[in-house]
């Protein structure tokens, strides 16, 4: 696939601003992770980024009643993980006949041509 000649695009446009969600998401423990994996948010550059971050083991920071704490922990750090967009096509020619007919499974077959 070619680009025509002189298209201004996303590679070589200078000041694009970053994308990185204003939210940390705890990864862990989770009772459902695929439901709970499948927030939305709104992707406004080709590089999204947003930050996760996986709470202490259980019993890790257990602490006795009346009993002090002489040394700070350690900190706790973010990690930063993201997702390249991608623009995706898909054309199909069905003749106007097959588009007609009453498929299995599918509405129509222009439909499901441009779908999978």
């Amino acid at each position: 696939m070619t680009i025509a000649t002189n298209t201004l695009t996303t590679f070589t446009t200078i000041g694009k601003r970053e994308d990185l969600t204003d939210k940390i998401s705890m990864i862990s423990p989770t009772d459902t992770p695929f439901i709970s994996a499948a927030r939305r948010d709104t992707a406004t550059a080709k590089l999204h980024e947003w930050q996760t971050v996986s709470l202490a083991a259980v019993g890790a920071n257990a602490q006795l009643e009346g009993d002090d704490a002489y040394a700070a922990d350690a900190g706790t750090l973010t990690a930063r993980v993201g997702n390249r967009m991608q623009i995706s096509r898909k054309s199909a020619l069905v003749s106007g006949s097959n588009d007609a007919y009453a498929a299995a499974g599918r509405m129509n077959e222009m439909a499901f041509q441009v779908h999978i």
